[in-house]
């Protein structure tokens, strides 16, 4: 497979946008075929039309976009892929979590959000007759590649949950555990499996050890945001002995991870240690040829 990062808070030494937020390109190639897939957005039309354009990554060509959970800095740039497919006459396929369209509220002392959610409706996506596939279930969504669904709740992270809200249908304002936040895995011969994260909510261990398990393989490289600005020093060094515990060689990180999490991981992980930023790319490919 080949990865591209179309959209990270970092730009890195290059002349791509970027912005909070998240947008992974990914080529799979099996025996036979070779499929695309988009995995988050990033936060905004621009950026996915400026940064795809300079990398010059057909968007046309997609077989569906991914979405790793609701919030706006993985979702923004939707309606850019969105209008693509409308000009070629295409219909668009989006994975994601039932809980795609809920709205998502951040509260605490400093910070009083209330539209940290989709900025696109269910409307808008009938408008550009776009298919929208909703599960909380394992679901093949290519070769060999897969959306992960709801994910076990291994770890208790509830602490690092406690500013998220969100409303009921009758309007009661309540807390949020963020069930929709996901991942995909990619079985990689020879290798093991390849994790994509887009926020890790649910917590970078509990993704991988889920994959992990329902998949029946081995995980050999993380890739994505791990939301752990706030995380404790020790709540941190425990993430990076699970992983390694988990067998995981290669970590590709950025986004909401936060600069202690990621000196931490350099500092373990060494040469095998990578911060990704906007443009990107790496392959992994199997062993034997």
């Amino acid at each position: 497979m080949d990865i591209h990062v179309l959209n990270d808070d970092y730009s890195g030494f290059t002349r791509l946008l970027s912005s909070h937020g998240l947008s992974v390109f990914m080529k799979i190639y099996s025996d036979t075929n070779v499929e695309s897939i988009l995995f988050d957005v990033g936060p905004s039309n621009q950026i996915m039309k400026h940064n795809s354009t300079a990398l010059n990554i057909d968007l046309s060509n997609i077989k569906s976009v991914v979405l790793s959970h609701r919030h706006y800095d993985h979702t923004g740039g939707l309606k850019h892929v969105m209008n693509i497919f409308k000009r070629c006459g295409k219909r668009l396929t989006v994975i994601s979590h039932p809980w795609i369209f809920r709205p998502s509220i951040v509260l605490n002392e400093s910070k009083q959000e209330f539209d940290k959610g989709m900025p696109y409706t269910c409307e808008d996506f009938t408008k550009f007759k776009t298919n929208l596939v909703l599960t909380k279930s394992l679901m093949q969504i290519a070769p060999s590649t897969y959306y992960l669904g709801e994910i076990g709740n291994y770890y208790d992270l509830s602490k690092y949950k406690k500013d998220f809200y969100t409303i009921l249908d009758d309007g009661e304002l309540v807390p949020d555990d963020l069930p929709d936040d996901s991942g995909v895995a990619i079985k990689v011969d020879d290798l093991g499996l390849i994790i994509i994260s887009g926020c890790s909510h649910s917590g970078i261990v509990n993704i991988a050890k889920h994959a992990s398990e329902v998949l029946k393989e081995n995980i050999y490289a993380v890739i994505g945001g791990f939301h752990m600005l706030k995380y404790d020093d020790g709540d941190v060094v425990e993430t990076v002995n699970s992983l390694k515990e988990l067998g995981v060689m290669q970590i590709y990180t950025g986004h909401c991870t936060g600069f202690k999490a990621e000196k931490i991981f350099s500092d373990e992980f060494k040469d095998n240690y990578h911060k990704i930023h906007s443009g990107f790319k790496f392959s992994l490919k199997r062993e034997k040829l």
